[in-house]
């Protein structure tokens, strides 16, 4: 520690690590200037999935350079027991785009799924995204 070899470059007494090791520890411009400590990271949890197509998840991609057909963004779901995946090209990430493939692609092919987990973003959180899901 370049705080203790310093000190005892001119100081001596008993307990002068601790006591040195102690201050750091507390100094809250040392803390600052340090930085956060680094988080634990969460235990992992497991997953019942049940069956096939009943707990999917759901994602959106890019934007990428535009293609031909105009689409920037893919639409990735996945479904949590088979690993299967789907990807869906997209133009934008509105929730009605996203609602109205995720209807022409995957519900009229695979049916409702029971889950669909998202990471949150604001086009799954909308109205009309919540609205989607009652009927």
């Amino acid at each position: 520690m370049k705080t203790l070899s310093k000190i005892r470059e001119r100081f001596y007494w008993d307990r002068l690590r601790a006591d040195v090791e102690k201050w750091c520890r507390e100094c809250h411009a040392c803390g600052a200037r340090k930085g956060p400590k680094t988080r634990t990271k969460g235990h992992l949890q497991r997953y019942n999935v049940g069956a096939s197509f009943e707990r999917m998840a759901l994602h959106i991609l890019g934007p990428f350079p535009i293609t031909s057909k105009g689409n920037r963004y893919v639409l990735v779901l996945m479904d949590y027991f088979t690993k299967w995946p789907e990807e869906i090209p997209i133009p934008d990430q509105e929730a009605s785009t996203v609602a109205e493939e995720l209807v022409r692609s995957w519900i009229s092919c695979y049916g409702v799924p029971m889950i669909l987990h998202s990471d949150q973003g604001t086009n799954f959180n909308s109205a009309l995204f919540a609205n989607f899901w009652e009927f």
